[in-house]
């Protein structure tokens, strides 16, 4: 029997983990175990975070002889979608995983990449649970929440889910990541590069001030603005506070030329995907060229304290070189 890795819990127990066999066993998934994989899938878990849902649904099915309406099996499938101009990066995705089809939406002027049940449950679900690859955004954790309950209870149709018994559970076991937490994550610098794929923006104002921007909404969301803060300010901003926009929206905005070096050289080394990769070349071009820009910037990796300790053990800086992709 295959055995979950030491540290790996089942969410309702150990005895669960025989669920996850055939899923390790699935020649498909061991096409991902390898580090460039790797480092794309947990890019992949920001893009989704930041512009993606994981979609879970009544999937209706009718009695042919009987016209009589059956049980509602569950529909299960991860959606992201682009701007037509990003088509090359949903191809690309899809040619990593080998999973997932594209559909094209006129009325939008955009494509859909859809992944389905199948793949989810053998290929991408057992992929994040062996590799301790969790969601960071609020949304996306209650939905990853679902599909492991779903997954975990062996449950085949739509009726027998309590979603507010589930919704419960899920308020009840969710981490609460403090920022720090956030930034210690092992995966977070692809993550951030994925986030930043769907969220961020490289722009110039009208006045000729070059900004790195990214935005997220709501409270339970905060903590993830304030981590992407702290990681490339320092721990100089360690109290700063972020002031949520209307409708509690947090935006974060970096101008300074440290800022901007330390943002060129982390994407330098830390490489988009699709037109935000040609938004970035393009807008360090005209800051390298307006700007003379030519020293270094540190980068700023919190220490895993806990909260009390935070203040007196933030002073673990690293250069930005020892970024690695």
């Amino acid at each position: 029997m295959y055995v979950l890795p030491y540290g790996q819990m089942s969410l309702w127990g150990t005895e669960k983990s025989f669920l996850l066999l055939p899923f390790i066993l699935s020649h498909q998934l061991s096409t991902l175990i390898n580090k460039n994989n790797s480092n794309f899938m947990e890019k992949f878990i920001g893009i989704l975070d930041g512009d993606g849902y994981i979609e879970i649904g009544p999937q209706k099915q009718y009695n042919k002889k009987s016209i009589i309406n059956s049980k509602s099996t569950i529909r299960i499938r991860i959606v992201l979608r682009f701007h037509k101009k990003d088509k090359e990066l949903l191809d690309f995705i899809i040619n990593i995983l080998n999973i997932g089809k594209l559909d094209e939406l006129n009325s939008v002027n955009q494509y859909r990449l859809i992944i389905y049940k199948t793949d989810i449950i053998n290929i991408i679900y057992p992929y994040l649970q062996i590799n301790n690859l969790e969601f960071l955004t609020y949304n996306r954790r209650k939905q990853f929440f679902l599909l492991k309950y779903i997954i975990e209870k062996n449950i085949k149709y739509w009726e027998v889910l309590d979603l507010d018994e589930i919704y419960n559970l899920f308020k009840k076991s969710n981490k609460q990541l403090d920022f720090s937490d956030i930034i210690n994550l092992p995966y977070f610098k692809n993550w951030l590069v994925g986030f930043t794929i769907a969220e961020g923006s490289f722009h110039i104002k009208f006045n000729g001030k070059a900004h790195y921007s990214i935005v997220q909404s709501g409270y339970e969301n905060s903590q993830i603005i304030k981590a992407i803060h702290y990681f490339i300010k320092g721990s100089e901003y360690l109290n700063y506070k972020i002031k949520p926009e209307n409708q509690k929206i947090y935006r974060i905005s970096f101008s300074s030329k440290k800022d901007l070096l330390f943002i060129i050289e982390f994407f330098e080394s830390n490489k988009l995907l699709g037109l935000k990769k040609l938004q970035f070349d393009n807008w360090k071009s005209y800051i390298i060229s307006n700007n003379n820009i030519n020293s270094s910037a540190p980068n700023v990796i919190l220490s895993k304290v806990s909260n009390n300790n935070l203040l007196n053990n933030n002073n673990n800086n690293v250069n930005n070189k020892d970024s690695s992709n």
